[in-house]
């Protein structure tokens, strides 16, 4: 039981890691291809009509795209992690609780 908790631990790092990683790629990509002063609204690069964004090519448009999905996949995944972990743990919690009862019952007869 402990060796897969281990695993579990291992992957949600790995996982987080790759979160970083896709995050820092689409940062590294927009400071290229717009400059590190680009205009962002709400974090997301401005994509309005004469935008350095409207200007890319279209493969620079389709790496770009492909970087956002990248990250949130990752994200997808990262949550999905830390809910499958929360579950595993209220689990853990649960049947605990069902041993001590059944514990409990058992010593009260």
């Amino acid at each position: 039981m402990s060796d897969e908790i281990l695993h579990e631990d291992i992957d949600a790092t790995a996982d987080a890691a790759a979160l970083e990683s896709a995050a820092t790629k689409l940062r590294a990509f927009e400071d290229v291809v717009f400059g590190k002063d680009v205009l962002r609204i709400s974090g997301s690069v401005e994509r309005g009509v004469g935008s350095p964004y409207a200007k890319m090519t279209d493969h620079q448009k389709a790496h770009y795209a492909a970087l956002e999905r990248l990250v949130a996949a990752e994200k997808a995944v990262a949550d999905a992690t830390a809910a499958h972990a929360k579950a595993h743990a209220d689990h853990e919690v649960a049947a605990k609780a069902a041993h001590d009862a059944e514990q409990a019952a058992t010593e009260s007869e």
